[in-house]
């Protein structure tokens, strides 16, 4: 037995002994501290049960043991209660996260292919002919942007990086909004 289910043992009433109980307070001086302090409380209780020396209030043990269930319902609950949790638990939590780290992570996988994939699109969009056609339907005085700073991959990556937050942070208002029908009802009107 360790010092972790001998502590359980006795928040639970101490019943029976389980195996390996009093062999475990007899080598642990913790133990044997909170073993003699529960029996203690265990002997004050009879005694004062046997002469009692004030009267309960009627109800008393009914609303005590109703409390008692709610704060055991409310500690299983606040895995479900995201305003218990911390900030970061709830950020990890959100969808948008998931998604964020899940195209994070395929940016750093897949590096060389999306750099080349990268430099292909703005080499087209730098293509005489692409430069040729916007010069024809634009105004007169248009100059095409210089395009090739970003064929550098070094460039690509960071600006994907750079631009990760606040793709987290646009999706998760989404998300927020989209989930709160108060925001939804004010923009259908």
């Amino acid at each position: 037995m360790d010092c972790e289910r001998f502590g359980r043992w006795l928040d639970e009433g101490a019943q029976a002994a389980p195996a390996g109980a009093d062999a475990h307070a007899a080598s642990c001086a913790r133990c044997a501290a909170a073993l003699a302090a529960a029996r203690a409380l265990d002997a004050a209780l009879v005694a004062e049960l046997a002469h009692p020396t004030v009267t309960a209030p009627a109800g008393f043990a009914e609303r005590v043991m109703e409390r008692v269930a709610r704060a055991r319902q409310a500690r299983l609950l606040v895995w479900l209660e995201p305003e218990a949790l911390p900030w970061w638990v709830r950020a990890a939590a959100e969808p948008v996260t998931a998604l964020s780290l899940s195209l994070a992570a395929l940016v750093l996988w897949q590096y060389p292919l999306l750099a080349r994939l990268a430099t292909a699109v703005i080499q087209a969009l730098a293509s005489p002919t692409v430069v040729v056609f916007v010069h024809r339907w634009s105004a007169p005085r248009f100059t095409p942007p210089d395009l090739s700073t970003f064929a550098d991959p070094f460039v690509l990556a960071g600006l994907v990086l750079a631009v990760l937050p606040f793709a987290w942070w646009a999706g998760l208002a989404v998300y927020h909004w989209s989930g709160d029908p108060q925001a939804l009802r004010t923009a259908r009107r």
